[in-house]
């Protein structure tokens, strides 16, 4: 993914980009109608009459700035609910929903071009003919707005529920897991032993949201230079953890070209960083955990997600075009730790939670090759956590059976 397209999919997920653009769009119909209406011929088949215009424009502004006060109302409580519920690292993937913002910028825009409309007719802007085009184009915006209306109705059903949360943050991180599959190794060359050459960091700590190899390659290529990326997009990257290891001839301008081709933020990105997802799915299932909350069967759902997810896992060695790139692989451990690990420490006492953890690494095992060891690595750990936790001689025989396909093949 290039720099441009992804400042362009992380300004598209901002909650005001979506109806401001449909702000614009409403202003610029309006201005249209105006500009179409001199070219219309001078006798029309009949007149429409500003005020049945006006009216129905009236009618849209006074009840769609309530509608759209409400739609923001009922996102800002579902932004809480997900929140309290699940994990704060899932609101940003909620306000970004595309549904949720498509209806309250229909509901934002219309109310905008309704006033823009009753502006034009009442200053007297508007022929015979733009009064006709101004009405067809606002019987079209009422369509958009009633359609909008009925498709709000469903979503307000189910955001900010815990079900709806669970499965935006699995969608995102299957989306990220697919540009890794099509990007392995962010098409450059598998690191293979210890990375040479000078460490360059960034000047302020920050977590890696995005890694242009196109550009490290270019600039590799013309300064005749092998750069070994350390810190892939999830990484925190600070000042004594550098961002890459560059071996060639540099200068302060080529140092800060390379640095130029990270970006860093104060938090992580779900773009290209699946293991992000699994962290976020870990809170969730570690959240429903807790004393105050105790329910056992989210956590289930959760891990029966990402059982999915890591059925889809799919990190291929196999090298890019970046020859003068170098990648390391991520480590299965780590990626099975970051959502294990946290349900394994405090879910270690309740038998199902446990179980379903068992029969998910050992699916994850069976299917996948690549994380059959750390799968049963994790299940060992899981494992014994629980031994500790467990006083009930049944849930101890249970466990024991349930982890004997660990035992066996470790």
């Amino acid at each position: 993914m290039s720099y441009l397209r992804f400042k362009l999919r992380q300004l598209m997920q901002r909650m005001w980009f979506l109806p401001a653009a449909f702000s614009a769009v409403a202003v610029l119909t309006v201005i249209i109608a105006y500009v179409l209406a001199r070219f219309a011929p001078e006798e029309l088949p009949f007149v429409m009459p500003t005020n049945a215009v006006q009216s129905i424009l009236q009618i849209l502004a006074s009840s769609l700035l309530t509608v759209a006060v409400f739609a923001l109302s009922t996102v800002v409580g579902a932004f809480s609910a997900a929140s309290n519920s699940t994990t704060p690292r899932a609101v940003p993937l909620i306000a970004g929903d595309l549904r949720a913002q498509t209806s309250i910028s229909v509901f934002i825009g219309a109310f905008l071009f309704s006033i823009v409309g009753i502006i034009g007719l009442s200053a007297g802007l508007y022929s015979e003919a733009g009064r006709l085009f101004l009405f067809i184009v606002t019987l079209g915006v009422l369509i958009l707005v009633v359609a909008a209306l009925i498709r709000w109705i469903g979503q307000i059903s189910a955001i900010g529920r815990v079900s709806h949360t669970i499965g935006v943050v699995e969608g995102a991180t299957r989306d990220a897991l697919k540009v890794m599959r099509e990007h392995p190794l962010l098409d450059c060359r598998r690191l293979d032993g210890e990375p040479e050459g000078e460490p360059i960091a960034p000047e302020r700590p920050g977590y890696v949201q995005h890694c242009d190899a196109g550009a490290l390659q270019d600039l590799a290529k013309e300064h005749d230079l092998i750069v070994t990326v350390l810190s892939r997009p999830g990484a925190y990257a600070t000042p004594v953890r550098p961002l890459m290891m560059v071996k060639g001839v540099l200068d302060d301008e080529l140092r800060d070209a390379l640095k130029d081709c990270f970006v860093l933020g104060d938090q992580r990105a779900y773009d290209s960083d699946p293991r992000y997802g699994f962290i976020v799915l870990g809170e969730i299932a570690d959240k429903a955990m807790s004393a105050s909350i105790n329910d056992p069967g989210t956590a289930i759902v959760v891990i029966d997600t990402v059982t999915r997810l890591l059925l889809d896992w799919d990190d291929e060695h196999r090298e890019g075009e970046h020859d003068r790139i170098l990648v390391a692989p991520l480590v299965p451990r780590d990626v099975l730790d970051d959502f294990y690990r946290p349900l394994a420490r405090d879910g270690a006492h309740v038998i199902e939670v446990v179980s379903r953890m068992l029969k998910s690494l050992e699916t994850v095992a069976a299917c996948k090759p690549i994380l059959a060891d750390a799968a049963r690595e994790t299940a060992g750990n899981v494992v014994s956590r629980a031994m500790k936790a467990m006083d009930d001689e049944r849930d101890v025989a249970d466990l024991q059976t349930l982890s004997a396909w660990a035992t066996k093949r470790s």
